[in-house]
């Protein structure tokens, strides 16, 4: 039964027939398959922990526009997105020009998620010598290179800018960029791997859809590509249609930048199932790198907004179409070139907050509230052979509580990314963690609780110096209960005790000691009546949690 359906939706996309529902399902499912498998590939052969055990990567299938069909099932800042890195390389090569086995390169941050690490590979895919879309595989470099010992003032000092290149011609690597790459990183042989892992992920791109479209007898992706995109638009439109009402709403958070606190407001208008989210008004770009390209302003805006209201609908370019975003070009949302931006992810990620702040009042029963997000930690120095390493870790806080269940502990939201395990850790360089433990009574305190964050302790084990950057962005400001529930404690860095700046590069000697403390999230609604300030629903109450410098004292 099943393979005569598939057969019957294979003639009716080879006729250019409307696709019915589960026409639709089967052969979508199946194309999704072609993106995970170029997904595996890339994970199989990976050498970073950021991508094998992080899973900070991505996968897409787009069409012969450039525009999103599929993407795999990774880290949210990787899939939510309408990557324009494909439309801009094609700018620089055009489609004529490109025969199969090419494939092109770029980290600009204004064209892919937001930061010089983040290296995308775009190839042309072909069915029977015609180009019929592209496969992008991009991750994120442990290592590119620029200063690690202080806090660079604009992109030129934060790594190698990798303009559009041809990484593979005709299925020939371009030599003449792999050297020019290797002698501008730390790692070279670990960042070439990673490149070549990207490379091979778009390779089984290649080969597993011209299997799909063989196997379909379709000769290209056009009539799937549309239905498939229509589909996700007219779904889109109809959720934000049934849960926002039409109207303007308007809402903000504060993220700790450099001296004053950066403020991110945001007016979202719903108009006949369609959104304009317009962070006019957000703070100026500033001159450390905590600033957004707009390109990543727009995936933490259209990824929460998916989320809250059509979350198993899968990403592609219909999606997010209903979905328009802008923010002023001058503002850390929207910097000009060339603004600092490698630590994106320590602002970007306190987006979805201030859109959640806008629509708490129509969307009640979805919400989520304000998370303790993370710690992205870099590692890097050399080992006692002399060997560099360079690696970067996540550390979870805790997950706001959700509008019916109690937030998660350790769980990292918005970005999905996954902790590193232990062992991996101090396999990789030479640290010894002396505990990672949760955060008593972290969690804002509400009918649902928030999740607790982390405390986590490491110490250098190296003769030689090590250079770890801790990063956050919100430390002193609590994470915000919603509906009445409770903030969740703030968080900090303790360097051999004493409390150190965010963002800041240190150098650790051996014996010394950083500890981590990741903010606990906030609650949602009210906690019972008559409870005390840290009572939750079940009653009862917990402990009252020593301050991070107090606590660091007592051992």
């Amino acid at each position: 039964m099943q393979k005569r359906r598939h057969r019957n939706a294979r003639k009716r996309a080879r006729a250019g027939a409307r696709l019915d529902a589960i026409d639709l399902e089967v052969l979508w499912s199946r194309l999704i398959t072609v993106v995970d498998e170029a997904a595996y590939a890339v994970l199989r052969t990976s050498m970073s922990k950021i991508v094998v055990e992080a899973r900070d990567f991505g996968a897409l299938l787009l069409d012969p526009e450039g525009r999103l069909l599929i993407a795999d099932a990774g880290v949210a800042s990787k899939i939510g997105t309408n990557s324009i890195a494909a439309r801009k390389l094609l700018e620089h090569f055009p489609r004529e020009t490109l025969r199969p086995g090419d494939m092109l390169i770029t980290n600009n941050p204004w064209w892919i998620m937001g930061h010089l690490n983040d290296v995308a590979v775009v190839a042309p895919l072909f069915h029977r010598r015609r180009l019929v879309g592209f496969a992008e595989c991009m991750a994120h470099m442990s290592d590119i290179g620029g200063c690690l010992s202080a806090s660079p003032r604009e992109l030129y000092e934060e790594g190698l800018i990798i303009p559009p290149i041809r990484i593979m011609n005709q299925g020939r690597e371009n030599e003449t960029f792999f050297n020019l790459l290797k002698a501008n990183v730390r790692v070279p042989l670990q960042i070439a791997s990673d490149l070549r892992a990207l490379i091979s992920g778009c390779r089984v791109m290649q080969r597993e859809l011209d299997l799909f479209l063989t196997d379909s007898r379709m000769p290209d992706l056009a009539g799937l590509g549309a239905a498939i995109t229509a589909h996700s638009r007219k779904m889109m439109r109809n959720a934000i249609r049934g849960a926002i009402p039409d109207g303007t709403y308007r809402g903000g958070t504060l993220v700790e930048g450099a001296g004053t606190p950066l403020e991110i407001k945001v007016r979202v208008t719903a108009r006949d199932g369609e959104l304009d989210v317009d962070f006019a008004g957000s703070s100026k770009q500033r001159d450390i790198g905590v600033n957004c390209t707009l390109v990543y302003t727009h995936v933490w805006s259209t990824y929460i907004i998916k989320c809250l209201l059509c979350p198993a609908l899968p990403s592609n370019e219909g999606t997010f179409a209903p979905i328009r975003v802008s923010a002023p070009e001058g503002t850390f949302l929207n910097p000009r070139f060339p603004a600092p931006v490698r630590l994106k992810s320590s602002s970007g990620h306190f987006i979805p907050d201030a859109i959640i702040d806008a629509l708490q009042r129509v969307l009640s029963d979805k919400l989520i509230a304000e998370s303790g997000n993370k710690f992205a930690v870099l590692f890097s120095g050399r080992d006692a052979r002399g060997r560099a390493y360079s690696e970067s870790m996540f550390i979870m806080g805790g997950m706001g509580a959700r509008a019916r269940k109690k937030g998660l502990d350790c769980a990292s939201f918005p970005a999905n990314s996954s902790n590193l395990p232990i062992e991996v850790l101090e396999a990789a360089i030479p640290v010894r963690v002396n505990h990672k433990r949760i955060r008593r009574d972290s969690g804002g305190a509400g009918e649902y609780p928030g999740g607790r964050g982390q405390d986590f302790e490491f110490e250098s084990l190296s003769d030689m110096p090590m250079t770890v950057r801790p990063s956050h962005g919100k430390l002193g400001i609590p994470p915000k209960g919603l509906l009445g529930g409770r903030d969740g404690k703030t968080g900090a860095i303790l360097l051999n005790g004493q409390a150190v700046a965010d963002k800041a590069p240190v150098t650790l000697r051996k014996g010394d000691s950083m500890r981590l403390l990741t903010p606990g999230s906030g609650g949602m609604r009210p906690p019972p009546v008559g409870g005390g300030a840290n009572e939750t629903k079940s009653g009862l109450k917990p402990c009252v949690e020593k301050p991070p410098a107090e606590e660091a004292a007592a051992g």
